[in-house]
């Protein structure tokens, strides 16, 4: 392969905007940009550029693309739900920046790559984790190097032929810079840390302004749904406790008030996490924490206890069904559903608000075992339950099952931007039909959260509504069968 070497000195790290073609769009910090721009901005002149915050119209954001005419253009992508509008957003860029080198990375391309290099505007794609990749790409463009064998999970085509590099993630996470969000053009991180995202309650901060952190990365288990193994590897590794709470100083120091966890496995090393707990109370007057998603069956009264007093008040469980046979042999997540409720009786005491998830409609899984789900969650000392659909995700056995045995849509890889959504039903077996589970998840949604005056409090509280707004996301959620509703909300609401 040869290669010329590039003239690459102005660099724009970007993302859609995710409302171009009519999707569910969430005006969040653009963390992984930020990452990226930490990365490369000592030796590259580089900006980031958030069309979908202040919901850029495609000539606006033409304008701007011809003003900076950026040599490179670094795409994130977020979620394979966005891969039409994202395909959309490259050939807008390549149409108005022919000479640039495109290059997207993110979740699309890392379990969708042999879909992702049909999209022929894209010169390189980069799977996996992007921080050393993505640097190291830049300076072999820069000298014309013809390997480019030596950088991890990058994509290309040589010629008619495809090229794809083996994934080798990130062994010492302490290694990669803290995101920095001086570079977003037309907003701060103040500008985003102040957005309350209605609906959203493990998103929905206490205090204002609120940051986002990710302090590890990967996943052991085997759930069949999730496709954490591939993006993010099947070992977890650990930013330390130390790197942790330095990345949270310059946060504080910024006058961020709330910093919240988007991580898979925040207590799998307990004595880390006690340690940036205790950190976080020693030395941040005031700031509060929260986790997007805890392991139910690491939560003990100790953690609980520490976790409440060093500055978190809300929890999230993912227990996901409640049949223990569905739970083992389906889905298979390491779940004892008799131990749940003790734990979630203990964080209500301590006076967490808590939240629990659960899919239902998974192949196998019999309409009476769905019921018990229901039942189950009925039971539970918590403040609000969600129900999600079972969603076939590329790179996961529940997509290998569905397409083996036929049990979606022909076309649904190539049109996988339309059939996303978790609270759609896509999954037909003899047990069930997709609209039996919209219709079956919305009501009893409706049913068991909503089951009293006090429940009705406390559920309005956590979604940052009014009662008003409750009572119409619930008649929006029964007649749509929650299948745009929450998208609608969503929009208009962090749009306003």
């Amino acid at each position: 392969m040869t290669i010329k070497p590039k003239k690459i000195r102005k660099i724009l790290l970007t993302q859609p905007n995710y409302a171009w073609l009519s999707k569910r769009t969430w005006l969040f910090p653009p963390y992984t940009l930020c990452l990226l721009y930490a990365a490369i901005k000592e030796h590259s002149e580089a900006i980031v550029f958030d069309p979908n915050f202040k919901n850029l119209s495609e000539e606006e954001t033409i304008t701007f693309l011809r003003k900076i005419n950026p040599d490179l253009v670094g795409i994130s992508s977020v979620s394979t739900e966005y891969f039409k509008v994202t395909t959309h957003t490259i050939a807008l860029i390549r149409k108005h920046l022919p000479e640039a080198v495109i290059v997207l990375g993110g979740v699309i391309p890392t379990v969708m790559i042999e879909e992702s290099m049909k999209i022929r505007n894209v010169d390189y794609w980069i799977m996996g984790e992007g921080e050393h990749s993505f640097t190291r790409l830049i300076e072999k463009l820069r000298k014309g190097s013809k390997d480019l064998s030596d950088v991890s999970g990058l994509a290309y085509w040589q010629g008619a032929t495809p090229v794809i590099n083996k994934v080798e993630f990130i062994k010492d996470l302490d290694q990669i810079p803290f995101p920095d969000y001086s570079a977003i053009v037309g907003a701060t991180l103040h500008d985003y840390g102040n957005i309350k995202f209605k609906y959203a309650p493990g998103l929905l901060a206490r205090n204002y302004p609120s940051a986002v952190t990710v302090t590890s990365r990967g996943c052991p288990y085997r759930c069949i749904f999730c496709a954490g193994k591939t993006v993010s590897g099947e070992k977890v590794r650990f930013r330390s406790a130390e790197n942790v709470l330095e990345e949270i100083a310059v946060l504080y120091k910024q006058g961020i008030k709330e910093v919240i966890f988007l991580d898979d496995h925040f207590l799998a090393d307990k004595r880390r996490a006690l340690k940036i707990m205790e950190g976080i109370a020693k030395s941040f007057k005031g700031l509060v924490w929260k986790c997007v998603n805890l392991t139910v069956w690491l939560l003990d009264e100790e953690i609980l206890r520490l976790m409440y007093k060093n500055g978190c008040t809300h929890i999230t469980v993912s227990i996901e069904s409640g049949n223990q046979d569905v739970l083992t042999n389906i889905i298979k997540k390491p779940i004892k559903l008799d131990k749940v409720p003790e734990k979630l009786d203990l964080a209500k005491s301590i006076g967490f608000d808590v939240i629990a998830n659960f899919v239902i409609g998974f192949p196998g899984e019999t309409w009476e075992q769905i019921r018990d789900t229901f039942r189950y969650a009925e039971k539970l000392n918590v403040d609000i339950v969600n129900f999600h659909i079972a969603t076939p995700l590329p790179k996961t056995e529940l997509m290998d099952i569905c397409l083996k045995d036929r049990l979606v849509p022909d076309d649904y890889l190539e049109n996988i931007s339309n059939y996303s959504g978790y609270g759609k039903g896509l999954i037909s077996t003899k047990e069930f039909t997709p609209i039996e589970l919209e219709v079956l998840r919305s009501f009893e949604w409706d049913r068991i959260n909503f089951s009293s005056p006090e429940r009705k409090k406390a559920i309005a509280r956590m979604n940052g509504i009014t009662l008003e707004e409750l009572e119409n996301w619930r008649m929006n959620t029964r007649r749509n069968f929650g299948v745009n509703s929450m998208v609608n909300n969503i929009m208009s609401s962090s749009r306003g």
